[in-house]
């Protein structure tokens, strides 16, 4: 049994915060199952070989170098092939006019012509190998999945060791090696390209021996939004006076035969106080959705509100 209140706007708080989590993975733990970080190689093909062609790379997953090449171009580096800032079209702005006669294009104002996922209001120099083969053509990828970065890998938190070789993140979306720039991080991918160094040919040396990881290792910290939500249950002083525990009921059958409760003789007296033992929240369909236990019984008072405060995280 159950007594129910409506909740007031005023009665509910949800709060966001974000939770960050770091991650250190070292050698052979970076493929494990429970983990699945993955290492590709991406080719700029020689003449027309086109993708199903092209040579498997890949720790966990296969796929071929020349789909790998080609999906991180379209998507990262369309606007940054020709310019290494960026290769800007002209584009209009409108200005609505009060009719439509005298609404008004004016321009032309320099735009990037692709997306390409930029990572800072900062303009980025990004640079992708142009030429073909496995030596002028190469690129590496690291992708960590969803299920470890949350929401994104938090920024300056990236760090990748490869033998003697350090690559961190500056915080804007560049990888960095000593002072120079040799690729980039896309932190709501989980993905990190690099486009110059020896590191470009990372996956195929790795492959190379055997899959070997021993001088791999791989840190960061995720991120993810939590929402608090807070349910402040007040019952008032002249509210739920009388207990629905079954306990209280001593019969179903009264003096005269008929189907009635009958309470013991403390339950019906004006001394007696119900407790409150369970909150239960429910929707406006009335199906329970979450339940709270307090530590011990609580007595409603006679003379004042009797607030209970729910705590949860989703």
């Amino acid at each position: 049994m159950a007594a129910f209140k409506q909740f007031s706007t005023k009665d509910i708080t949800i709060a966001p915060f974000t939770a960050n989590k770091g991650f250190d993975f070292v050698s052979g733990s970076i493929t494990a199952s429970n983990v699945g970080i993955d290492i590709f190689q991406g080719i700029n093909p020689t003449g027309s070989i086109i993708s199903t062609e092209a040579p498997d790379t890949g720790l966990i997953s296969v796929q071929n170098t020349t789909g790998v090449y080609n999906s991180i171009k379209q998507l990262y580096y369309t606007n940054f092939l020709s310019r290494s800032w960026g290769n800007d079209v002209p584009t209009q702005s409108i200005i609505p006019g009060a009719l439509r006669q005298d609404t008004k294009f004016v321009g032309p104002i320099q735009a990037p012509r692709y997306e390409n996922y930029l990572q800072s209001t900062l303009t980025q120099s990004r640079m992708l190998p142009t030429g073909s083969g496995s030596v002028e053509g190469a690129i590496s990828v690291v992708s960590v999945p969803q299920k470890l970065f949350g929401e994104n890998i938090v920024p300056t938190t990236f760090v990748l060791n490869y033998s003697s070789s350090e690559l961190t993140d500056d915080g804007e979306g560049n990888l960095i090696s000593g002072s120079d720039i040799v690729g980039q991080i896309f932190y709501p991918h989980g993905i990190a390209v690099i486009t110059t160094s020896s590191l470009t040919t990372m996956s195929a040396a790795i492959s190379a021996s055997g899959k070997d990881l021993s001088a791999v290792s791989v840190h960061f910290s995720s991120s993810i939004t939590i929402y608090e939500h807070q349910y402040k249950c007040i019952i008032s002083e002249n509210e739920f006076g009388y207990s629905l525990n079954p306990s209280i009921i001593s019969s179903s059958t009264d003096l005269t035969g008929s189907l009635n409760d009958v309470y013991y003789d403390f339950a019906t007296g004006s001394v007696f106080d119900p407790y409150v033992t369970t909150v239960g929240l429910y929707n406006e369909n009335s199906d329970l959705l979450a339940v709270g236990k307090l530590s011990y019984p609580v007595p409603i008072s006679k003379y004042c509100d009797t607030t209970i405060i729910v705590n949860f995280d989703t």
